[in-house]
C-alpha cells in the first residue's frame, strides 16, 4: 500500500533526478520509486550463486554493521580480508581463500546484490 512520506534528498539525489527528467517539473515520487524498482530488479538478476558456507561467511563479515551507508566502490573481498586481519589471501582460513578469489572477480552489480541479500538476511533476524 502506498503511503505519503516526507523525505530529504541529498544534492546528488536531486541532480540524479533532475538530470533524468525530460519535463519542466520532475516527478519526484515516480522517479524515486522507479529507481528502487530498478535496484530490486538488479539485486535479483545479479545475485550470484554462492554455497551456504559462502553466504554464512559473508553474512558474518557484516554482522552488526550498518549497511544503509556504503563506501563505494563496493569491495567485499577487501572486507573479507579485513574481517580476518589478512593482508594476503594465504593468511585467510583455507575455506575462505577460494571465496575471496571469486569476490575479486565479481562486478559491482553482483557485489551490490550480495550486500542487498545480506541486508535482507540481517533485517529478518
Amino acid at each position: 500500500m502506498a503511503s505519503r512520506k516526507n523525505i530529504h534528498v541529498t544534492d546528488n539525489t536531486e541532480q540524479y533526478i533532475i538530470g533524468r527528467t525530460t519535463t519542466d517539473q520532475p516527478n519526484w515520487s515516480g522517479t524515486i520509486n522507479s529507481a528502487f524498482e530498478l535496484l530490486a530488479h538488479l539485486a535479483k538478476a545479479e545475485k550470484p550463486e554462492l554455497s551456504g558456507e559462502e553466504w554464512a561467511e559473508i553474512q558474518n563479515i557484516y554482522a552488526g554493521s550498518e549497511l544503509s551507508k556504503l563506501c563505494l566502490p563496493i569491495n567485499i573481498a577487501a572486507d573479507l580480508m579485513t574481517h580476518y586481519g589478512a593482508t594476503i589471501t594465504s593468511q585467510l582460513p583455507e575455506h575462505c581463500q577460494p571465496l575471496v578469489e571469486r569476490l575479486v572477480n565479481m562486478t559491482q552489480a553482483q557485489q551490490f546484490a550480495i550486500l542487498d541479500a545480506v541486508r535482507l538476511y540481517w533485517a529478518a533476524q
